[in-house]
């Protein structure tokens, strides 16, 4: 659902429960944002920005919709 995220986190060795222990978001509640069953919240988004300083929001958080 988020490929640039995943591609993001896989670059950093890192998998969903690093990043949910990292950002202090609960695992089952990120792997359902992950796969688009639930959409993230703002300061969810901002909490992962600040693992990947590097790059924007926009870049994190494009989904394969905004692709097509």
């Amino acid at each position: 659902m988020f490929p640039n995220l995943s591609a993001e986190m896989a670059r950093s060795r890192m998998n969903l429960k690093m990043l949910s222990s990292e950002t202090e978001i609960g695992y089952e509640s990120l792997k359902n944002k992950m796969n688009g069953a639930t959409e993230f919240k703002r300061d969810e988004m901002i909490k992962i920005k600040k693992v990947f300083p590097e790059c924007t929001m926009d870049y994190l958080f494009a989904s394969d919709e905004d692709a097509e």
